[in-house]
C-alpha cells in the first residue's frame, strides 16, 4: 500500500510547493519601468517626499517670520483676593499739639477684585537693523469688590521699538542661511530619488541574474540528462570506463542541485523587488533585460562643472561655513558691552465711566536703554569666542579637503563609466564565443572526439560568460546612475534633474 501512495504523495508535494500565480497577475517590466514604479510608489520615495515637505514648511515658517504678525490676547475673567501691606505716614506731635516730625507705620488692607483685559499687537521684524517695531492696543476693566468701585483703563495705540546695538543681527544671518538650507533640501530630495533609482537598479539586476541563472540551470539539467543517458549506453557497450560514467552522473546530480537553488534564489529576488515596489505577493514579476547600451562618453570637465554647481554637498559646505561665521559674530557680540534701546509712545486714559475712557487721552511714552556689562564671567565670553573661531577654522579646513575629495570622486566615476562600455562589449563577445565553444564541445563529445573533462570545462566557461555579461551590464547602469546622482544631470537626455516643479510635490 505504501509503495502505491509514494507517487501520489510526491505529486501532491510538487503541487503544494510550486508557485501558483494567476496569469492576469503577471507583470512584465523593463528597467525603465521598474525605476519609474519605484519613484512613484516605493516606500523610500514616499519618505523622500515627506522629508522634502518638512523642509518646505520649515522654509515657509521662516519666510512668515518676516511678515507683520497680528496677535490678539485676552483674559476674560481674573478673580483675586488677598491682603496687601503698605507703609502709612503718621505725624509726631509734641505736648502742645505741634507737629515735630513724621513716622511710618505698617497697615494691612484686604483687597478683592475682578479684572478683564484685552490686548492686540501688530509687530514687524526689521531685517536691516535687527530690531523689532510693534503697535499695541489694550483695554482693562477692574471691579473693586471691597469698595464697590469700577475703573476702566485703556491704551488705544502705542508704538514700541526694541533695537539691540551689540552688532549682531540674527535676521541678516537668517536671510543668508535659510534660503541656502531650502535649496539644499531640494537638491537632497533629488539625490534621495536617485538613491531610490540605485536601489531599484540593484534589485532589478538581482532578479534578472536569478532569471538567467534559472535558465542556465534548466538548460544544464536538460543537457546533463541527455549526456548521462548517452554515457550509460556507452558504458553498457563498453566504450567508456566507469570513472567517465561516474563523472557524468556527478554532473547530472550537481545540475539537479543547481536547479533547485536557482528556483529558490529566483523566489527570494522576486520577493525583494516586489516588496520594494509596493506590489503584493500575488504579483509575479518577469523582467526584460536589454543588453543594448547608448553610445555615451562623459567629459570630466563637464561632469565636474555640473557637480560643483548642482551637488547638495557643495551647498552644505557653504551653509556650514556661514553658520560658523554666524557663531563667531554672535560670540563676539556677547563677550563685551551690549546695549539695547527701548522706546514707546502712545496715549492712555483711566476713568470711572466707560464713556469717558477714550476722551481727553494723555501722553504715555518712555525712552530708555538697557546695558549689559560682563564684569566677572571667569573667561566664559572669551573662551566662547575662541571656540567659535576654532570651529570656523575647522570648517574651512574640512571644506577645502572635502572639495578635493569630491573632485577626485567625480574623476574616478567618469573614468570608470567611460571604460565600462568597453568592458560590456568584451563580455558580450566572450559570451557568444563561450556559447559556441560549448556547442562544438558537446557535438564532439557525442561523436567521441573529446573527453568528459573537456566538455565540463566548456560547460563551466559557458555559464561563467553568461553571468559575467549580466554583471557587466549591471555595473554599467550602476556607474551611470551613480554619476547622475553626483552631478544631478541626465546625460542621456541632456537635462538637469533640478528642472522640476517642486511645488507639485506638496499636492501628492
Amino acid at each position: 500500500m505504501i509503495k502505491y501512495l509514494k507517487p501520489v504523495f510526491f505529486v501532491a508535494l510538487l503541487l503544494c510547493t510550486a508557485p501558483a500565480f494567476p496569469q492576469d497577475m503577471k507583470r512584465v517590466l523593463t528597467l525603465d519601468q521598474v525605476i519609474a514604479t519605484a519613484k512613484d510608489q516605493s516606500p523610500n520615495a514616499m519618505m523622500a517626499r515627506n522629508r522634502f515637505r518638512s523642509s518646505y514648511y520649515s522654509y515657509r515658517a521662516y519666510r512668515a517670520g518676516y511678515l507683520p504678525q497680528l496677535t490678539l490676547s485676552t483674559s476674560p475673567y481674573t478673580y483675586s483676593k488677598g491682603i496687601s501691606t503698605y507703609q502709612r505716614q503718621v505725624p509726631i506731635l509734641d505736648d502742645e499739639g505741634h507737629v515735630t516730625g513724621y513716622r511710618y507705620v505698617e497697615d494691612n488692607s484686604e483687597s478683592e477684585s475682578v479684572n478683564t483685559s484685552v490686548n492686540a499687537s501688530l509687530s514687524q521684524n526689521i531685517t536691516l537693523t535687527g530690531g523689532t517695531i510693534s503697535l499695541t492696543s489694550s483695554f482693562r476693566r477692574t471691579d473693586d469688590l471691597m469698595n464697590d468701585n469700577l475703573n476702566y483703563s485703556t491704551v488705544p495705540l502705542k508704538l514700541v521699538i526694541d533695537q539691540p546695538l551689540n552688532g549682531y543681527n540674527r535676521f541678516r544671518w537668517e536671510r543668508k542661511i535659510e534660503p541656502l538650507r531650502y535649496e539644499e533640501a531640494k537638491r537632497n530630495y533629488v539625490v534621495q530619488m536617485e538613491q531610490v533609482t540605485s536601489t531599484a537598479l540593484s534589485r532589478f539586476f538581482s532578479l534578472a541574474s536569478a532569471q538567467i541563472n534559472l535558465k542556465i540551470a534548466e538548460t544544464n539539467m536538460q543537457n546533463q540528462d541527455t549526456l548521462f543517458l548517452i554515457a550509460k549506453g556507452r558504458y553498457n557497450l563498453g566504450t567508456i570506463a566507469e570513472d567517465a560514467l561516474l563523472q557524468m552522473q556527478l554532473r547530472y546530480m550537481q545540475a539537479q542541485s543547481s536547479l533547485q537553488s536557482a528556483r529558490m534564489n529566483l523566489q527570494s529576488a522576486q520577493s525583494n523587488l516586489r516588496s520594494f515596489l509596493g506590489f503584493n505577493e500575488k504579483v509575479e514579476l518577469e523582467l526584460v533585460v536589454d543588453f543594448n547600451i547608448p553610445d555615451l562618453q562623459v567629459a570630466y570637465e563637464k561632469a565636474l562643472e555640473l557637480a560643483l554647481s548642482n551637488s547638495p554637498d557643495i551647498l552644505s559646505y557653504e551653509r556650514q561655513l556661514l553658520e560658523s561665521q554666524r557663531s563667531v559674530a554672535q560670540a563676539r557680540s556677547q563677550r563685551g558691552l551690549s546695549v539695547t534701546l527701548n522706546g514707546t509712545y502712545g496715549k492712555s486714559r483711566s476713568a470711572k465711566e466707560f464713556g469717558e475712557v477714550y476722551s481727553n487721552l494723555g501722553d504715555d511714552y518712555s525712552l530708555g536703554a538697557s546695558i549689559r556689562i560682563p564684569v566677572l564671567d571667569w573667561g566664559q565670553g572669551r573662551n566662547t569666542y575662541r571656540n567659535a573661531l576654532s570651529s570656523r577654522e575647522l570648517v574651512e579646513v574640512q571644506m577645502r579637503q572635502n572639495r578635493v575629495d569630491f573632485e577626485q570622486q567625480i574623476f574616478l566615476q567618469v573614468m570608470q563609466f567611460n571604460m565600462q562600455g568597453k568592458q560590456l562589449e568584451i563580455a558580450s563577445v566572450a559570451d557568444t564565443i563561450a556559447q559556441k565553444s560549448y556547442e562544438v564541445a558537446k557535438q564532439r563529445y557525442l561523436i567521441g572526439r573529446v573527453s568528459v573533462t573537456d566538455l565540463n570545462i566548456a560547460d563551466t566557461e559557458k555559464d561563467a560568460a553568461k553571468r559575467t555579461l549580466i554583471n557587466e551590464l549591471s555595473t554599467y547602469w550602476t556607474q551611470f546612475y551613480r554619476l547622475r546622482q553626483s552631478t544631478l544631470f541626465d546625460f542621456l537626455n541632456n537635462r538637469s534633474l533640478l528642472e522640476q516643479d517642486f511645488e507639485s510635490l506638496l499636492k501628492m
